[in-house]
């Protein structure tokens, strides 16, 4: 194939649009022109990865998915979730708290960084995001929520126990 013959699609922008994404004040996305729908697209196919166990590539396209529009919740929730999976716990956390600050009542979030509070022993924190997932979807229809639900009750548990322990073992 001659490549003199070969056409390369260009992007063909005026010196503003050019400023506004070097500015930030646009996303890579709207700049070549990929419509939220589109980038929705590209997510489920990323999130069937995701359920096929397929978690490297399931990143890949979340990782590109943050670079085209990094001011989306969902995606920087959904590349946290990978990277949770992948017990990269340092990058998990980053992408939830990112996730946050675009939408602070994203349950799925706000339950993943919870979670690495308590990991990490923090557990003010952990369990201020995790009563915030909670308060979002009271009705507990999100299985983060669920998980969220469980790990304050263990907490309570354990709490608990360890007040029964402390007032048997006082001589």
């Amino acid at each position: 194939m001659n490549s003199s013959k070969e056409h390369k699609p260009r992007i063909k922008t005026s010196n503003e649009e050019k400023e506004q994404l070097i500015l930030g004040t646009t996303t890579v996305a709207e700049y070549v022109g990929l419509s939220k729908e589109q980038m929705y697209a590209i997510a489920n196919q990323g999130y069937s990865l995701i359920q096929q166990g397929c978690l490297q590539e399931a990143k890949k396209i979340y990782k590109g998915l943050v670079a085209a529009d990094p001011y989306d919740s969902v995606f920087h929730c959904q590349l946290g979730g990978i990277y949770f999976q992948l017990k990269d716990i340092d990058n998990a956390f980053r992408e939830y708290d990112a996730a946050i600050r675009f939408n602070l009542s994203n349950v799925d979030a706000l339950a993943g960084r919870g979670e690495i509070y308590l990991m990490k022993g923090k557990f003010e924190d952990g369990i201020a995001d995790l009563r915030k997932a909670l308060e979002n979807d009271p009705n507990a229809e999100k299985q983060s929520t669920i998980r969220a639900r469980a790990l304050l009750f263990s907490l309570m548990q354990n709490t608990q126990d360890d007040t029964v322990d402390s007032k048997t073992n006082i001589n």
